[in-house]
């Protein structure tokens, strides 16, 4: 027979064998409960995603990757203005611009006054040296037209612009080359040369890329610099004033800022679709130097993307949507959309890291087209003073014969600003700041607040004016 004790140690071990299976059993429960909680976020997230490409797919037909690409510019290669820059890059067997030579050649001197003497023989020697190549790129100026093969990889994001940023060089070298026909007085030859430079720049075509439509606009501005300086040099014959002005007139129309929102977001698309069946890593799409925590809050997610990628659709979708409004409200637009995107959630992490690149880059775009109306401007002013021997009064009597209507400041909505001054005009934009400054083109300030966008036309008899003594090393800030 058990004793007392025997009978309380029993018992006590019993309760201990019921406590740990009661410890179990909620363990199991929770596990279970955890693991519903996930499978239905999971569904949801997944049913999110479909609505949104559904949605995509009934009011924006041919949005995705590979329906953009199909739907690409086709030309035969004779016309093919990628195909010239391909082999001309391929003479290029030295580094450009040659050491010492300045980056941005039309913040030398002003556009009216003429290279000091030794400049224009540094000049001279240097654009000696890619003879060659300037004479396969001198083809560019009768083709308007450009494509280039892109080669997507896996990873679209990451797709490689070899032969594209190569485009970069061919203009800097166009643009030198016509520095030195301006310098000689041979201003039809130089005003040719800034048409080849432009057609250059629009070899990138409609590539549904953001860093292709940024470095074409780019590309754009710094020919618009090369045709300021032409015609603050000389006297182009008018009917390759016209000739460039169309041309201008069709680059202003290009709608580079849509293409590249359409690309990005097709191209986000196709990456998170194989980030979800497993064939790239989310950690390739955080930049270089994203922080520890980033990295490791986006593994502890199991690598389930679909409801940042729902989130990334609708927001990219709104931006080719705004981007499509007039430019005068486009900075309004960005600035919103930045505010929304800082307060995301913190479990938008992908969202968070790729959507700030689509509204810091607009200004580029804008400042494109404030320059390259400027320069439609002054082609049609400069036309009109050459038929008439005076300038116009203001921008309406440039219409209907050299404009077929007064063009717009991007960054207002308002006619652009035409002001007649001593030896001149001046026609501009009142730039990013939206003030009007009067016209001041300051040239070391060009990105500044305070400072406006445009071309200064001269008199004739103020054009060619000689080179400015070059200050004294002494004399030179250091």
């Amino acid at each position: 027979m058990r004793t007392e004790n025997e009978a309380s140690g029993t018992i006590r071990l019993r309760r201990g064998i019921d406590y740990r299976k009661i410890i179990v059993l909620w363990l199991l429960l929770v596990a279970l409960l955890v693991a519903l909680q996930m499978f239905w976020n999971r569904s949801k997230m997944a049913g999110k995603l479909q609505e949104a490409l559904a949605e995509l797919d009934r009011s924006d037909p041919g949005w995705r990757l590979e329906d953009i690409e199909a739907a690409r510019d086709k030309m035969p290669d004779e016309e093919n203005s990628a195909q010239v820059l391909i082999e001309a890059t391929q003479h290029l067997s030295q580094p450009w611009p040659p050491l010492g030579f300045p980056q941005e050649p039309f913040h030398i001197v002003p556009p009216n006054e003429l290279l000091d003497e030794s400049d224009f023989d540094r000049l001279s020697r240097g654009l000696e040296s890619v003879k060659s190549v300037l004479a396969m790129a001198g083809k560019l100026a009768d083709m308007p037209r450009g494509r280039y093969r892109l080669q997507y990889g896996i990873n679209p994001i990451a797709t490689p612009l070899v032969d594209q940023n190569q485009s970069q060089r061919i203009v800097s070298i166009l643009a030198f080359e016509s520095m030195k026909w301006n310098h000689t007085g041979e201003s039809r030859k130089a005003l040719t040369v800034c048409r080849a430079a432009l057609n250059a720049a629009r070899s990138l075509g409609d590539e549904p890329i953001f860093r292709s439509q940024m470095l074409r606009s780019s590309l754009a501005v710094f020919v618009c610099e090369a045709i300021e300086r032409t015609l603050g040099q000389g006297e182009p014959p008018p009917e390759d004033m016209s000739i460039l002005q169309k041309l201008l007139e069709s680059e202003d129309a290009f709608p580079g800022l849509l293409i590249a929102m359409r690309g990005t977001r097709a191209t986000l698309n196709k990456v998170l679709e194989r980030v979800e069946h497993g064939e790239v890593s989310v950690d390739e799409l955080l930049p270089r130097g994203s922080d520890w925590l980033e990295r490791t809050s986006l593994a502890m997610s199991f690598m389930d993307t679909r409801e940042d990628h729902a989130l990334l659709l609708s927001m990219m979708t709104r931006r080719v949507k705004e981007v499509q409004r007039p430019m005068q409200e486009q900075a309004a637009l960005e600035q919103h959309f930045e505010e929304e995107v800082h307060h995301l959630p913190e479990t938008a992490i992908l969202s968070r890291t790729l959507l700030p690149a689509v509204f810091q880059t607009g200004e580029i775009f804008r400042r494109k087209h404030a320059l390259l109306r400027c320069a439609i401007a002054s082609l049609a002013a400069e036309r009109c003073r050459r038929d008439k021997k005076a300038w116009p009064d203001n921008a309406d009597q440039l219409c209907p014969q050299y404009l077929s209507a007064v063009l717009l400041d991007p960054y207002d909505g308002k006619p652009l600003r035409y002001r007649r001054v001593e030896d001149g005009v001046i026609i501009y934009s009142v730039g990013q700041d939206v003030v009007d400054d009067g016209g001041n083109l300051n040239r070391d300030q060009r990105r500044s607040w305070g400072v406006d966008i445009g071309f200064r036309l001269w008199d004739v008899a103020k054009r060619r004016q000689p080179a400015r003594p070059k200050p004294h090393p002494a004399d030179m800030p250091r």
